[in-house]
This record gives C-alpha cells, sequence and structure tokens, in this order.
C-alpha cells in the first residue's frame, strides 16, 4: 500500500492542516504549560490513591474541563501528521480510530471526575476509573497512535527524521512523566512535547503544495508502508 499519492491526487488543503496543528498547540499551552503551573500553586490532586484536594467547585471543573477538552487538541495534531507524514495504510487508520474512541472516553471520566468530585469517578465491574491514563483510555491517544504515527512517518520519509523521531518519543515519554514527576510538573512536559507536535504540523501544512509539486515533477516511486 503506498505511502505517496500518484500523479493528481488532492492533498489536505494547507488551512485545514494549519487548524489541525493550531488546535494541537492552543490544547499544549493550554492543558499543559498553563495547567501545570496551576496545579503546582494550587494542587486538584492529593498524595493518597485517589484523593482530590479540597478545592473549589470553580477550579475543580476548570482543572477537569481542559483536561476532558486535551483529546481533541492533541488527536488534532495526530491527524495532521497522519494527511502529511504518511497517509499510510489499514492498520494506521485503525489505530487513529481507537485513538478519537478511547480520547472521547478520556473526555468523560474527566467530566465524571468533576461531578463526582472523587478520582474513582466511574466503576466498571470492580475497576475504578479515573485520572490513570492506563484506565481512562489516555493510553491509546497519548502513547499508542503518537508511536505508530511516528514510525509510520519514518518509513514514509515525508517529514524530517527528527520531527518522527521527537513523536515516537513523545509517545514513549507520556507514558512515564506522570509517573515521574508530579501532576503539575508532568502536564507542564507534557505540553512541550506536544507543542512541537502541534508545530510541526503547522510548518508542515505550507510545504503540502510544494510536496505534492516535488513528486509529481519527479515522478520518484516512494517507499511503501502496509
Amino acid at each position: 500500500m503506498k505511502i505517496f499519492a500518484k500523479e493528481g491526487t488532492k492533498y489536505p488543503p494547507a488551512r485545514v492542516i494549519r487548524a489541525l496543528g493550531l488546535a494541537c498547540v492552543a490544547t499544549a499551552v493550554i492543558s499543559g504549560l498553563l495547567l501545570g503551573p496551576w496545579e503546582m500553586a494550587h494542587p486538584v490532586f492529593g498524595h493518597g490513591r485517589y484523593t482530590i484536594n479540597p478545592v473549589s467547585a470553580s477550579h475543580l471543573w476548570t482543572f477537569c474541563i481542559l483536561q476532558a477538552v486535551k483529546p481533541l487538541g492533541f488527536i488534532a495534531g495526530l491527524i495532521g501528521l497522519f494527511l502529511i507524514a504518511t497517509q499510510c495504510g489499514v492498520l494506521l487508520k485503525l489505530i487513529m480510530a481507537s485513538a478519537a474512541g478511547s480520547g472521547a472516553f478520556y473526555s468523560a471520566v474527566w467530566i465524571m471526575i468533576a461531578v463526582t468530585r472523587r478520582d474513582d469517578a466511574i466503576y466498571i465491574g470492580h475497576r475504578a476509573i479515573g485520572s490513570d491514563v492506563h484506565s481512562n483510555g489516555g493510553i491509546l491517544f497519548l502513547w499508542v497512535a503518537p508511536v505508530a504515527v511516528g514510525i509510520a512517518a519514518l518509513v514514509a520519509h515525508r517529514i524530517a527524521r527528527w520531527k518522527s523521531i521527537w513523536v515516537i518519543g513523545a509517545g514513549v515519554l507520556d507514558s512515564r512523566i506522570f509517573g515521574l514527576f508530579a501532576p503539575g510538573s508532568a502536564l507542564v512536559i507534557e505540553g512541550i512535547l506536544w507543542l512541537v507536535i502541534g508545530k510541526m504540523v503547522i510548518g508542515g501544512a505550507a510545504d503540502q503544495p510544494q510536496q505534492a509539486a516535488t513528486t509529481a515533477d519527479t515522478k520518484t516511486e516512494p517507499k511503501a508502508c502496509s
């Protein structure tokens, strides 16, 4: 299954790619670079398991809503990369679709945390579902999907290699930072990782017409990906 399109293939409009990148950048700034320092100064989460500090309802709702919208921006960035860096096959599409579904569940869990004022907001059987990304759906769109898109981009050679490696690294690091750092610090690191991804997508929007022209002029046979 080809990654590059043949001559005459319509590439996504640059404005669409740019909008996806801007959504990712805005989300990284708000839910990472702004929310992180706020969490450091006024922590929502205590040190105990499923513990939420006695913060005001407005504070908790603001925090949870900003977490709930995170999948929209981050998945937008991944879709932008998928379009400009891979246009790969069925497996990657399935991973992206699963990431979107997991993002919706992630958002619902955070809203329920605000409603119940408990980190164990939902129970499926005897399993508590809360802010832990191992259970709330974050594992797919924060870890698995970035690694998959980054690997596909490495194979496709449509963006610089360091960018593909950064995306893979973002997925790998996002799987570790909340276990190694306090929530506020981890949110800042996560914001930086995804800010760079969003900037990649915005930069890729400007390259799309040029890339399409180059492919058509050279008529090179690109590498395949399935």
